[in-house]
């Protein structure tokens, strides 16, 4: 049976001389891996279409039993005008694509996640400047559909991280409070479809960061920092 359905680019990997083994997000099947045949050949022009994050439209046979498939057709899906063209964006686009690799691995369709990545990534297409906390405002917003949305009350004192939830006795473990809190609970209250304008400066911005790939690490079992990270924390001055 064939099967036709919008797909991300998670990751690449070389295969053999002239192939690529792909595995995408897929709207229709979750993850999905794919050997492209041929693609550093001159006449092919697929490779193009397998830059992190791009978003592609797939035709392939189902093979049930099989871990990797091949297209029988491949098309770009989302145009993208400056997700690629940019320094400080593809810097994003990198670490965002380590981190959804990791974190998705259901061989089920989420239709409700596939539309959240890929309508974020047009939101972060389409913005042309004041973006930097576009990955933050993402990972934060993933959560949802990870299980471990924070629960967040500004009311009180610590967040725990291990638990997720807001707490006025300190905790016993890994925690948040004072001013690292309140850039938590300022993160919480962003909408970058209608915000446009930075809300944190450079030191800000990475301090958020380290907390939330931290409380990524406590509810994700394994969970590994990405190789992307030393470049992110050093762009946007």
């Amino acid at each position: 049976m064939l099967i036709k359905t919008q797909a991300i680019v998670l990751s690449s990997l070389k295969y053999g001389d002239s192939s690529k083994i792909v595995k995408f997000y897929t709207r229709e099947g979750g993850i999905k891996s794919f050997i492209a045949k041929g693609v550093y050949s001159r006449k092919n022009k697929t490779n193009a279409f397998f830059h992190p994050l791009n978003s592609v439209e797939l035709v392939y046979e189902d093979r049930t039993h099989s871990t990797l498939h091949y297209f029988k057709e491949i098309r770009q899906n989302q145009h993208f005008e400056t997700l690629y063209q940019f320094p400080q964006k593809m810097s994003i686009v990198l670490f965002l694509a380590e981190i959804l690799n990791f974190v998705l691995n259901e061989e089920e369709n989420n239709e409700y996640l596939f539309e959240f990545i890929s309508n974020s990534l047009q939101i972060f297409d389409e913005r042309k400047s004041n973006y930097a906390d576009f990955h933050l405002w993402f990972l934060f917003n993933l959560t949802q559909f990870l299980g471990f949305y924070p629960n967040l009350d500004t009311n009180q004192n610590y967040f725990d991280l291990r638990e997720g939830i807001s707490s006025n006795a300190k905790p016993a473990d890994t925690f948040i409070s004072n001013e690292n809190l309140v850039l938590f609970e300022n993160l919480s209250q962003i909408d970058f479809s209608s915000n446009f304008e930075n809300n944190f400066n450079k030191k800000q911005r990475n301090s958020i960061l380290e907390t939330l790939l931290r409380y990524y690490e406590l509810h994700i079992s394994d969970f590994r920092q990405p190789k992307s990270l030393e470049v992110l924390r050093v762009i946007f001055d």
